[in-house]
């Protein structure tokens, strides 16, 4: 059931990647030299204010003009963690007129807070999310509000630009750690991840929603608290790592979890009513699977988004990894059913197995975002370490049918080789965004992002 996707494969193998060929056709993936920073196709972005000035990048948005917001952890002066945020123009260079000199953060009144859910855009406003750490074992949910033009805005329910949820409920630890963030319809917010109960690795699924005023829903979740935690007794540990809002209104989370009695992760799907309560997908409620039947290696989704299905649910595109064997990671595309969250028969990895595909090349490589391009297929965005080399970015297009496409696109920042860490993908009109951060030197990283050009003459994509 191992679907080895013979397009990634041929090109690794040839060694494309390692020669620095940005595509293997000339439109089609390559970076578009009318963007970013002398031309190249990229944009680092520093904050560098303090501290070991690790600036991580965890999220971006595209505005509606083409303009790229990009969210992470930024330090203040005084090294303490802020969550901070920039916008690019629609031509890659960063905007001087954002907040201060293309740059905004979180107020220190806010404390310290971290961007682990990334950002997402409501109207005219930004919507950063992540956790507030209030003492070593304390940590709650928080979402903090931005202007379009970088200045801090004021939840109603507050008159502050950052609430906070805290779940708690261990008794005596609560570490509360959002990884996905999502604007339903309504202007309401939907925050999950995790929180741990009696130690760091007992976690149980937890979701949060807001009202548009900042205050928790007490129309949702556990006794109309705002806040829905899932986990079932055939589980030991539960996350999520990213969050979506279907067409009929319910929320899907993906990440992990530890069945009882395996050795390793497998991969969770949890789906949720509109009001919070748990929509089952199976016996035991959740959805869990490997790609290889065994859960004595890891499984992990990382990413997901959201198709027209059948049945009136969406059918979920999910990625993420798979450990296949030894400790080598290897990338991961599965579509699951909606309705019934099993494998959809007709999506293959081009060599007759249904339901998913995995490439395996150098020490590690896993798929951590998917986009859908309008009548075209899923572009992937993965981290990619080359054996023996450090990390890069690197780009690729999977057809409806789960067969690869010739996109392959390999990103890599700075001058000397680096550690680089992509976040996640957007496809935008006609191009491809790319967000993540780069490691400049020791553990000053910066935020980066790449635009990549989209075909317009092979309107299919398919330039074969």
């Amino acid at each position: 059931m191992v679907a080895n996707t013979t397009m990634f494969r041929t090109l690794l193998a040839c060694g494309l990647l390692q020669a620095g060929f940005a595509s293997a056709l000339p439109l089609d993936g390559a970076l578009d030299t009318n963007w970013g920073v002398l031309s190249s196709g990229k944009s680092p972005i520093a904050f560098d204010y303090g501290g070991t000035m690790s600036d991580f990048a965890s999220g971006s948005v595209i505005g509606p003009d083409g303009a790229m917001y990009i969210s992470g952890t930024v330090r203040d002066a005084n090294g303490i963690a802020r969550m901070g945020v920039t916008r690019l123009l629609p031509n890659g260079i960063i905007d001087d007129n954002f907040g201060t000199d293309g740059r905004a953060m979180t107020q220190a009144s806010q404390g310290e807070l971290f961007n682990t859910a990334g950002i997402a855009m409501r109207n005219n406003s930004l919507l950063v999310g992540g956790y507030k750490k209030t003492t070593a074992d304390n940590w709650d949910f928080v979402v903090c509000a931005f202007s379009t033009a970088g200045v801090p805005l004021l939840f109603n329910a507050t008159l502050t630009s950052c609430v906070s949820a805290s779940i708690e409920p261990g008794p005596s630890l609560s570490r509360d750690v959002p990884y996905g963030i999502a604007v339903q319809p309504d202007g309401k917010i939907v925050m999950a991840g995790t929180t741990a109960v009696a130690n760091v690795s007992d976690t149980y699924a937890a979701f949060v929603r807001f009202q548009t005023s900042g205050a928790l829903d007490n129309g949702f979740g556990l006794s109309n608290s705002g806040i829905q935690l899932m986990r079932t007794s055939n589980f030991i540990r539960h996350q999520i790592n990213a969050v979506a809002i279907a067409s009929n209104g319910k929320i899907v989370g993906v990440g992990k979890t530890d069945v009882v009695g395996g050795n390793d992760s497998s991969a969770l799907i949890v789906r949720l009513e509109a009001d919070g309560t748990v929509d089952p997908l199976s016996q035991t409620d959740e959805c869990s699977f490997e790609v290889d039947g065994s859960n004595s290696r890891d499984t992990e989704l990382l990413g997901l988004a959201l198709v027209p299905g059948s049945g009136g649910e969406d059918d979920l595109i999910t990625v993420g990894y798979a450990q296949m064997s030894g400790t080598v990671r290897s990338a991961l595309i599965a579509k699951r059913l909606g309705s019934a969250c099993a494998y959809d028969a007709g999506f293959s990895g081009g060599d007759g197995t249904n339901g998913y595909a995995t490439v395996t090349a150098g020490d590690s490589f896993g798929f951590q975002s998917v986009a859908v391009q309008p009548n075209v297929g899923y572009v992937v965005a993965a981290n990619y370490t080359p054996t023996g080399g450090d990390s890069d970015w690197l780009v690729g297009r999977y057809r409806f049918d789960g067969t690869s496409d010739f996109l392959l696109t390999q990103i890599d920042f700075g001058n000397i080789h680096q550690s680089d860490v992509v976040a996640d993908v957007h496809v935008f009109h006609d191009g491809i965004y790319v967000a993540g951060s780069w490691l400049k030197s020791g553990a000053n990283y910066d935020f980066g992002a790449a635009r990549l050009l989209l075909d317009q003459i092979f309107a299919d994509g398919f330039d074969d």
